[in-house]
């Protein structure tokens, strides 16, 4: 079992024995999770190394962007759970656990706890390492690192539930992780050293793959993915050193290289986030213990913050962007943390840390 498959070896080879045993755009007018949304809740996937996987809840303060723990949270999932995917609005929350399965909940929009979906938890490939939900609440596809391969679920809109849409989809490699872009009409899957597939979801939730993948180079590989409110450009952090730009195609989803060289961030950038009014791109650094944060210029280069890199807690994992694109958070899968920062201007104020679960692997907010 592999979180990532650039983890330090150490680390990697523990995990593997333990397994042995939004705005709007000129094609897509009416983006389903506009800026200036209210962000209102936050879960994060605990994969608790060795032991039983969950979910921690919290409540958003809509002005500070702290977190307040939702009564009874963490809530139970399956072993080694992974990450955690939301729809925008806030309906349902979907955990991919390790064990081949996929924990479905629903939503109290009163406090933001969570209640196990009928049929959950369901059945996805070998050894998923993560899912992602479409914004329009439609899809959910689980990414799985033993069989190489992409499970697509249609949900059921009223309950939650799922329904396979298709039979598992075959990659040309190890997935690392997986992101639909803001519209709803892509699929991009990072590949690790075998750069990032390109996938235009259908009307049905099933995918049509791209004419390519597109190569890693010349970042060391691709990590993760993260394509900005308008779909115009997407972002690979090559859990090295650095982060790589491209441009998007309306049409077809495919990615074109803007700059030749590696944008440096800070070690291990497993993760990338984009939002924010201004447009920004934040990626954790795992052997840094911090977060890199850039503005994206209207040509997609990258300028950094101002005091960027921002102290995180350790080992930070993954980060996101609440809906408002005002607040940034950090699962620190070393510390069982999340840290809390708020946008302001061209940079990030701490706003401090909150306890979460066992090795803490993904965080998502809604509205």
């Amino acid at each position: 079992m592999t979180i990532k498959r650039s983890l330090p070896l150490a680390f990697l080879a523990a995990l593997l024995m333990w397994a042995g045993c939004g705005g709007h755009d000129f094609w897509n007018p009416a983006p389903p999770n506009p800026s200036g949304a209210v962000p209102k809740f936050a879960y994060a996937a605990n994969f608790a190394t060795g032991g039983a996987g969950s979910v921690s809840a919290y409540t958003i303060n809509s002005s500070s962007g702290a977190l307040s723990a939702v009564s009874n949270s963490p809530f139970a999932a399956g072993t080694g759970t992974v990450a955690a995917g939301a729809d925008s609005a806030g309906k349902f929350v979907y955990a991919a656990n390790q064990d081949g399965t996929l924990s479905a909940y629903a939503i109290s929009r009163t406090d933001g706890s969570l209640t196990q979906v009928s049929g959950s938890p369901y059945v996805t490939g070998t050894t998923p390492v993560w899912v992602t939900v479409d914004p329009g609440a439609r899809f959910v596809y689980v990414a799985n690192g033993g069989s190489s391969n992409l499970s697509a679920f249609a949900i059921n809109t009223s309950t939650g539930a799922l329904t396979s849409v298709s039979s598992a989809i075959a990659l040309a490699a190890t997935p690392v992780r997986a992101r639909v872009d803001p519209g709803g009409r892509f699929l991009y899957v990072a590949l690790g050293t075998g750069g990032t597939a390109v996938f235009k979801i259908n009307g049905d939730g099933t995918l049509t793959a791209g004419a390519r993948t597109v190569p890693a180079a010349p970042c060391a590989a691709s990590e993760d993915i993260a394509i900005d409110a308008n779909t115009r450009f997407a972002f690979v952090a090559d859990g090295a050193t650095g982060v790589c730009n491209y441009a998007v195609n309306a049409s077809s989803g495919d990615l074109t290289l803007i700059s030749n060289t590696v944008i440096p961030a800070g070690a291990e950038p497993f993760a990338v986030a984009s939002g924010g009014a201004g447009g920004f791109l934040f990626a954790a650094n795992f052997g840094a213990n911090n977060v890199s944060g850039f503005v994206v210029n209207s040509d997609g280069s990258l300028t950094a913050m101002s005091g960027s890199p921002f102290a995180a807690g350790n080992s930070p994992a993954d980060v996101n962007v609440d809906p408002s694109g005002t607040f940034v958070y950090a699962a620190n899968f070393g510390d069982n943390t999340i840290s809390i920062f708020k946008i302001g201007g061209s940079t990030l104020t701490s706003v401090g840390k909150i306890a979460a679960g066992a090795n803490p692997n993904s965080i998502v907010t809604t509205q």
